[in-house]
């Protein structure tokens, strides 16, 4: 009897703290919509969820983004990152790879290894650059630009510039709209100067922007 009677509260115990557990996460599941459906109604973007994971997507300077959950490795070592992914449009030339300096290229440096210079000291220090050409130079240099993706470098480890699409990845998952809208901002105030810095070149170039008649 005692024996069974053990068990039994064992059990209990066990079911109440699995049923504390599931209303943890459903809480945790909830604010999580709840915080990245305020951030896409704010920037009348659409907001969808499938599978454990968020996505909000539209458009930004008419160009379009995506921000999303996703995950990295598997069991203990599995986390959530946060993804934003947004075309640049015409604002650099597609042949143009940028993304932190690794310390791979440090250690190649320190032997007299080169890679292709902005011509910028800090610049050059911070990223690894492929395919320059004197138009993405010259834009990379711009002022606000050079603002941002130094900004950007200090706030998101992992990030790259390829064929026209900016990419940005940090651990974790922002649990408030106030705290995911400073999360993604480096990278659209970045997008913001690249686009000022490719007008301000069609101008002094007379050249038309991209559509235009």
């Amino acid at each position: 009897m005692v024996p069974i009677l053990v068990s039994a509260v064992s059990a209990a115990i066990f079911m109440a703290f699995l049923a504390l557990g599931v209303s943890a996460l459903r809480r945790h599941w909830n604010r999580r919509r709840e915080t990245w459906n305020t951030f896409a109604s704010r920037h009348d973007w659409g907001f969808s969820e499938k599978w454990g994971a968020v996505e909000v997507q539209g458009l930004f300077l008419g160009q379009q983004l995506s921000v999303l959950t996703e995950s990295r490795g598997n069991g203990k070592h599995g986390r959530e990152v946060t993804v934003l992914r947004l075309d640049l449009g015409m604002t650099l030339p597609p042949e143009l790879t940028l993304s932190p300096e690794g310390l791979g290229d440090k250690f190649l440096k320190l032997f007299g290894g080169k890679d292709e210079e902005v011509g910028d000291e800090e610049l050059d220090r911070a990223l690894d650059v492929k395919r320059l050409s004197p138009e993405s130079r010259a834009a990379l240099r711009a002022p606000r630009v050079r603002e941002h993706l130094l900004s950007l470098h200090a706030r998101c480890a992992r990030f790259s510039i390829e064929a026209g699409l900016l990419e940005a990845e940090w651990r974790g998952v922002p649990d408030t709209v106030d705290a995911l809208e400073a999360l993604v901002a480096p990278a659209l105030r970045l997008a913001e100067a690249l686009h000022e810095a490719a007008g301000k070149h069609r101008e002094s170039t007379g050249q038309t922007s991209p559509g235009a008649r």
